[in-house]
């Protein structure tokens, strides 16, 4: 299906003007079928739940996790013959039958949750692959060899399994997530069959195990949506010394509100990468878990999305880790007007910062109500990393953490501040469940593009353009309307991996021939694409040469447009577009769109 908003035809001599209405971000400039966006397909029959994802650009493979079943397909095209390795019971174990059975006879339906779903799906390093299953509801993990693609055995030929209590939910529903870095693997689930023993758990590698100690309730019943590695420790020989660190984001109940029942907060939670537990206090536990709250709300009335869904952590490079934004989608709990309603709200790095290491907050055990902690605290600074601070006090490990300091962040995990952020985009009737992000260099600047998955199977294209979003395309990706599960973005070669319960899909980034007009192509606001002066074109594949607005013309801050005025000329339709800048209280001029 076309676009709504379409350029004038002449059919006569002379000139025409046309009034627009400014654009709004609400709705889409362009709706298209996938079918129309050059879509490629992976849906092979009797293969369902395509729940992880991991794009490996080092052997420019695809690998995906569905129910007992992992899949290498080749990047450029995901149609095309692949790799692929059955992970079900029956090739780890072959007590299929009876880890069924045991299954059922523990109350879990034997038609959807006595399965092994692929949940972790990670590279261990440039030879193997981690991946976790919930092996009906017990779940186990092993290495992928990525030369043949095999499990991974041991000298007897066995192949080498692991318990994934700790690493992989138990049960296929239970939102997780998991991150390597540095051959160690961090993951936030649940470590019980009962899914009532919430975690976030440190192990593989040579350091020490470690988790949150779950009589402290560091975690109230968490939806953990993902999680990120950030170098904070570069550029190297920085004045700090500071750690580098690992980001969890998750929805919980938010126990500091006792005026209502069962509020749900989105949070941030991070612990440093060099954490070894406590020598005496916090043995195997960690030193530096410490959260905080995500707070997007309206700013008319402060109604708040408090369900955060996803979250994308955009990181310009390893050493710019200061310029890192975080983008989530969220939901509410509370209906307002229409049900199903969205929002997107962005937190940069120095909120995060700024909320990390301010103020505590303290519970009475007694009543169970939070309040400020507005007394000293101790030295070092409780829940922070090992710093050159600390290093000259001669504190160079957790290990050497003194009692008191551990003591207090025992109980002071939580940070007063909230890190609060006002919605970018708003969407009623729609419910977001997936993101990811691409910082685009249009013609002039920078911007961020936004690739947002919905709960019936849409891809919302959107343009984040100084702090306000603008949806320039929705994309229909599957034909049966099925919540959007995964999205991976290759940058470099413009693609997009959508997955849902029946297959993936695969998409271009952008496909500027859509735009068949100068008109159109201005219009879209697409920073991918430009007019060439007889297309619309990727800028991608522009000319090496310093592209200028004859040669090459894009619109983006250009929301409104305020008057357009067609001439026939020399038999050629000349657009000479007068062009009202909103945002930049500009106007400009242009004159070689030709047809």
């Amino acid at each position: 299906m076309r676009g709504l908003l379409r350029s004038a035809i002449l059919n006569l001599f002379g000139s025409v003007l046309l009034t627009f209405f400014p654009l709004s971000s609400l709705f889409p400039y362009l709706y298209i079928d996938a079918n129309e966006r050059s879509a490629k397909r992976f849906s092979p029959d009797r293969v369902f739940n395509y729940t992880s994802l991991l794009l490996s650009k080092e052997d420019n493979m695809l690998y995906v996790g569905a129910r007992e079943t992992l899949f290498a397909l080749n990047i450029t095209d995901i149609s095309r013959t692949q790799l692929h390795r059955n992970v079900s019971m029956s090739v780890c174990f072959i007590l299929e039958d009876r880890k069924r059975e045991e299954c059922s006879f523990k109350g879990k339906d034997l038609q959807t949750d006595c399965f092994n779903y692929i949940k972790i799906l990670l590279r261990v390093n440039s030879t193997h692959l981690y991946v976790c299953g919930t092996y009906a509801f017990s779940p186990i993990c092993a290495y992928i060899n990525t030369s043949d693609f095999s499990l991974v055995r041991n000298e007897m030929g066995e192949i080498v399994v692991e318990d994934g209590r700790g690493r992989c939910p138990f049960n296929p529903e239970y939102k997780s997530t998991a991150i390597m870095a540095d051959g160690e693997l961090y993951a936030g689930t649940v470590s019980n069959f009962q899914g009532n023993e919430p975690i976030i758990y440190k192990s593989l590698g040579q350091g020490t195990a470690l988790k949150t100690e779950n009589s402290l309730n560091w975690l109230q019943d968490p939806a953990f949506v993902g999680s990120a590695y950030i170098q904070e420790s570069l550029p190297k020989g920085n004045i700090v010394g500071d750690d580098d660190k690992i980001y969890f984001f998750f929805s919980e109940a938010g126990k500091e509100f006792d005026f209502f029942d069962n509020t749900i907060v989105s949070r941030i939670a991070r612990v440093c990468k060099g954490d070894k537990g406590g020598e005496r206090v916090l043995q195997k536990k960690w030193t530096t878990f410490l959260k905080a709250q995500l707070l997007c709300s309206l700013p008319d009335d402060g109604f708040p999305f408090n369900i955060i869904q996803d979250m994308f952590v955009l990181t310009p490079s390893k050493e710019a880790w200061k310029s890192t934004v975080f983008y989530g989608v969220f939901t509410s709990q509370w209906y307002k007007g229409a049900s199903g309603s969205s929002a997107v709200c962005a937190f940069t790095m120095d909120q995060v910062e700024e909320a990390f290491n301010g103020r505590y907050r303290e519970v009475n055990r007694e009543t169970q109500q939070w309040y400020t902690y507005n007394h000293p605290v101790p030295e070092p600074r409780p829940g922070a990393c090992i710093t050159n601070t600390a290093r000259a006090q001669g504190i160079s490990s957790s290990l050497h953490m003194p009692d008191k300091v551990l003591n207090f962040v025992k109980d002071h995990f939580l940070m007063d501040s909230m890190i609060r952020s006002l919605p970018l985009l708003l969407k009623r009737n729609v419910r977001y469940t997936q993101l990811a992000v691409h910082r685009v260099q249009a013609l002039h600047k920078t911007y961020d593009v936004l690739f947002i998955g919905t709960d019936d199977g849409r891809i919302h294209k959107a343009i984040n353009v100084k702090d306000k979003m603008y949806i320039i395309e929705e994309l229909v990706i599957f034909p049966e309307p099925q919540s959007v599960q995964h999205i991976e973005l290759d940058d470099e070669k413009g693609l997009l991996f959508v997955s849902s319960y029946s297959g993936l899909v695969e998409i271009p980034l952008a496909n500027c021939s859509n735009y068949q007009s100068c008109g159109e192509c201005v219009l879209s606001r697409d920073p991918y694409c430009a007019w060439t002066g007889k297309q619309c074109s990727n800028i991608k594949h522009a000319p090496t040469k310093r592209l200028v607005h004859f040669h090459y013309l894009n619109d983006i801050v250009g929301i409104t447009f305020r008057m357009i005025s067609f001439q026939l000329i020399n038999d050629k339709n000349i657009y000479s577009q007068f062009c009202y800048n909103e945002l930049e209280n500009l106007k400009w001029q242009t004159s070689m769109c030709f047809e």
